[in-house]
This record gives C-alpha cells, sequence and structure tokens, in this order.
C-alpha cells in the first residue's frame, strides 16, 4: 500500500499532533502546582507513567503507521482463501525483544508503585519525636480538627488548620454523619472520612503559606461549601500559638 504526499502528511501531522498532546497534559499537570514530600512522591510517579505511557503510544503508533505503508505487511493484494494458513510476519526474535521491553517497563511501574504506596501509607517510618496526631472529623458540612492538647479548629469557622513546617504530622480521619474525604490538593493527600472507622495519613509541609482542604467526596446538597484552609506555620509561631491557653 503507498500513499501519496497528501496522505504521508497527514500522517505525520498525526503524530506531531499526538506528540504535542502528550507534552501538553503533561505541562498542564505540572503547572498545577505542588508542595511538600507526598507531592513531590506523586509527582515522580505521574511523571515516570506518563514518560513510559507516552514511549509505549508512539511506539503503537508509528508500527501502526509502518503497517499501513507496507512495510511489514504482504503487498502481494491476494485476498486470503479459506483453510489456508495465516500469513506470518515479523519475527521470533522481534517478539521476544518487545516481551522483554514490556516487562522490564512493568517491574519498574510496579517497583516505583509499591514504594509510592509505602511512603503515603506508613507514616511511621517518617515521623519524628517532635511528630503528633491530629483527629480530623468530617460533618455536613465542614471539618472538626482535634489536638493532642485539647485544642479544637472546625472549618465552618473558617480558622485554618495549623501545622508546622518540616514536622511529620500524622492525621486520624473519620466522620459523623456521611461519607467524606479529607483532601489536600497541594500536597497530593486525600483520606477517605467513614464513619465508625478511622484512616490514618500523614503530611511534611516544606514550606509555609495557606493552602485549600476540600471534601473530594460527594456528601450532600451543599458538598460544594465543604471547603476550608491549612496553614503551615514556622516552628516558632506554631509552638506560640500551639501553647496559648
Amino acid at each position: 500500500m503507498k500513499f501519496n504526499k497528501v496522505q504521508l502528511g497527514l500522517i505525520i501531522g498525526s503524530i506531531l499532533v499526538l506528540m504535542m498532546t502528550f507534552a501538553s497534559i503533561f505541562n498542564w499537570f505540572r503547572g498545577l502546582g505542588g508542595t511538600g514530600a507526598h507531592a513531590d512522591v506523586y509527582d515522580e510517579l505521574f511523571t515516570l507513567y506518563w514518560g513510559l505511557g507516552t514511549v509505549i503510544g508512539l511506539a503503537v503508533y508509528i508500527w501502526f503507521v509502518s503497517l499501513l505503508v507496507g512495510s511489514f505487511g504482504d503487498d502481494s493484494g491476494e485476498a486470503m482463501k479459506i483453510g489456508e494458513p495465516p500469513v506470518i510476519r515479523g519475527s521470533n526474535r522481534g517478539a521476544v525483544t518487545i516481551s522483554v521491553v514490556i516487562m522490564i517497563f512493568l517491574l519498574v511501574l510496579s517497583d516505583t508503585t509499591f514504594d509510592s504506596i509505602d511512603f503515603f501509607e506508613k507514616h511511621e517510618d517518617h515521623t519524628t519525636e517532635d511528630s503528633f496526631t491530629i483527629e480530623v472529623t468530617g460533618y455536613q458540612y465542614y471539618w472538626d480538627y482535634q489536638y493532642p492538647n485539647g485544642k479544637s479548629i472546625n472549618s465552618a469557622s473558617g480558622e485554618p488548620l495549623k501545622i508546622p513546617v518540616d514536622v511529620p504530622i500524622v492525621f486520624e480521619v473519620t466522620a459523623g454523619d456521611v461519607f467524606h474525604s479529607f483532601a489536600l490538593p497541594d500536597h497530593r493527600i486525600k483520606i477517605d472520612a467513614i464513619p465508625g472507622r478511622v484512616n490514618e495519613g500523614w503530611i511534611l509541609a516544606d514550606e509555609t503559606g495557606i493552602f485549600p482542604v476540600r471534601c473530594a467526596e460527594l456528601c450532600g446538597d451543599e458538598h460544594a461549601i465543604m471547603i476550608g484552609e491549612i496553614e503551615v506555620m514556622s516552628a516558632e509561631d506554631f509552638d506560640a500559638w500551639y501553647q496559648e491557653a
């Protein structure tokens, strides 16, 4: 099968569009911002998946185009007859090479993914003597935060959840009515809040500032207003606030 210049131009153009699509979505994701240890791990995992996916996607597309132009196909034009064995294209060496490459890709993805899961879920491997636990409870439609010293904050008052910078903090998350999901989008953290069950997560913020808190589970007709903020403070400012009567 042969193509004229217009057809080849369309094929090459489609490949370029495909490449630009991959690049634009990647740049869009990177432009979403992110902060903290969790964002670093999550973004590295996304970059790995996106990079390998781009390579595989382009390879498959280029192979498809090669088959169309007849580089690897049968150009005899004879129709296959019933009872005849199928035409075997390619080679065993090529099949083995592709299988080995796929296996390596899957091993790399699996190892990195499991390491990332361990990082997100095993907070005991990262906490220090300065760490403490905040109890987070979701209600329709606000978050309630309880500190070890008895301090209490809720997002309905407009006061942000306060934590110190560069200190691993553990969250024990539950719900008092329906399903919620405690989400810190800038920190790439989401912990399900389920009545009668406590789910744990943790955060290690590496820069001060105020960041959004959201509910990532549809929890009722006013779900959209279940928002709040988390304020990452310097250690000195946090200690001063925490020690207030």
